[in-house]
């Protein structure tokens, strides 16, 4: 569970941190490149809303299963966005994706591993994940610095975001 996890929050901080840059290299004026961002966080909330919804409707494992691939998705599709509105339809797909994600999180836990502990595991689980974020964005600068690309970050990402993908396919309740 944890490196689905890392490998959600992984790609999450890095693309806050560093889409902006890579837009701005793009060509796109910092305005119009920051207002990805805007983008990415209103359709968070978007999808916290209707993922959530879904969740309830499909259960959360199906529900996060829809997420990652979204990630996928949306990684891959950063490899040829090259213009403003691919990049925001790239911040349409993280930005549910990514607000989804964060719903789900404490139901996914609670159903795996029920309620008896399920403060305890939640806070290792975020303590584990939050390393993913701090290691990110620090990891696609330097994928930056040395290639001068953010090509590598983003397959990294979807990289991580396939083996969340195959590992959440197996994931199952701890029997009680």
């Amino acid at each position: 569970v944890s490196i689905i996890w890392v490998s959600m929050l992984l790609l999450g901080c890095l693309i806050v941190v560093h889409i902006i840059i890579h837009a701005i290299g793009l060509g796109i004026t910092a305005v119009r490149a920051a207002s990805i961002v805007s983008v990415s966080g209103a359709f968070g909330i978007i999808g916290a809303v209707i993922l959530g919804h879904i969740a309830d409707r499909i259960g959360t494992k199906l529900t996060l299963i829809v997420i990652i691939i979204l990630y996928i998705v949306g990684s891959l599709w950063l490899l040829v966005a090259d213009e403003l509105l691919m990049l925001y339809l790239f911040a349409v797909i993280f930005g549910l994706a990514y607000g989804g994600f964060f719903t789900v999180q404490s139901p996914v836990l609670a159903e795996l591993f029920g309620l008896r502990s399920h403060g305890a595991i939640f806070g290792v689980i975020y303590f584990i994940t939050m390393i993913g974020g701090a290691a990110g964005p620090v990891l696609a600068g330097h994928i930056f610095d040395i290639t001068s690309s953010y090509f590598g970050a983003f397959v990294t990402c979807a990289a991580l975001s396939s083996t969340g993908l195959i590992l959440a396919l197996f994931l199952k309740p701890v029997r009680r």
